[in-house]
């Protein structure tokens, strides 16, 4: 049981249309779960994975946007995984969650085949960045399963012809690319960049599993401007509408 206030924080999503607890510390979900959930092109009546769902808010966002999914969600760590159940319950939503590593074989899922699997998984390599105090702020960074081993699962886990969605930061992609080889094609990169003429820190990838279709590279979608009239920083439209109202993110 949680206290809610010394341990929890209460954080709004969506223009105020979900609320999710969070942890001060560790993973916090922020603008790229909301980005990876919205560019995930599911509809009503299709299964639904996510790898790594930390405390549920990329799984809110999709269930908020497409009613009668099947959705499952794997997480390692207990009390996040426990917490995302209640974001789950809490927002009225049904989904379930798995307290397992990734990596490891779970017996529910054996048999099932998903039309969609996406990921947000830690961004830097394991001794790549200084590492934090904070043991649970490392886990919400630093890898402790390589990525190739993300996809590895993400492929036995999709169906044929399912898709498979990542949000990661640009300089990972060639190895992002090298995990997709042979088992992918249709794949499609969309950078993100903060402002117009700032060079992309984020990519979202898309790829089709068994496919062999063509190679796509977007044009960044920017996320802010400066508005001309009171110089504040604020979203573009079309990110504005994915971050406050729940549209998807048209990959295209």
């Amino acid at each position: 049981m949680f206290d809610d206030n010394k341990e929890l924080t209460k954080n709004k999503f969506l223009g105020n249309k979900l609320e999710i607890l969070q942890f001060p510390d560790g993973y916090r979900g922020n603008m790229d779960s909301v980005l990876v959930a919205a560019s995930v092109a599911v509809e009503r009546g299709q299964k639904v994975l996510e790898l790594g769902c930390g405390n549920g808010v990329a799984l809110c966002c999709l269930l908020h946007r497409v009613e009668g999914l099947k959705v499952y969600g794997i997480e390692f760590d207990k009390r996040v995984a426990d917490l995302c159940r209640r974001n789950i319950s809490l927002n009225k939503f049904k989904a379930t969650i798995f307290n397992n590593d990734i990596a490891t074989s779970i017996g529910e899922l054996k048999s099932v085949s998903f039309d969609h699997v996406f990921m947000n998984p830690p961004y830097f390599k394991k001794n790549s960045v200084k590492k934090s105090p904070i043991r649970s702020s490392n886990q919400a960074k630093i890898e402790t399963v390589p990525l190739s081993e993300w996809f590895s699962v993400a492929k036995k886990r999709c169906k044929p012809k399912g898709k498979v969605t990542i949000i990661q930061r640009v300089e990972r992609l060639p190895e992002i690319m090298e995990c997709l080889s042979g088992h992918f094609g249709q794949i499609t990169v969309q950078p993100i960049s903060s402002f117009k003429d700032v060079s992309p820190k984020t990519v979202i990838v898309q790829a089709t599993k068994s496919s062999s279709a063509a190679f796509t590279l977007l044009a960044p979608k920017t996320v802010h401007r400066r508005d001309t009239v009171s110089g504040k920083v604020v979203y573009e439209d079309e990110l504005k509408k994915v971050l406050r109202s729940g549209y998807p993110l048209l990959l295209n």
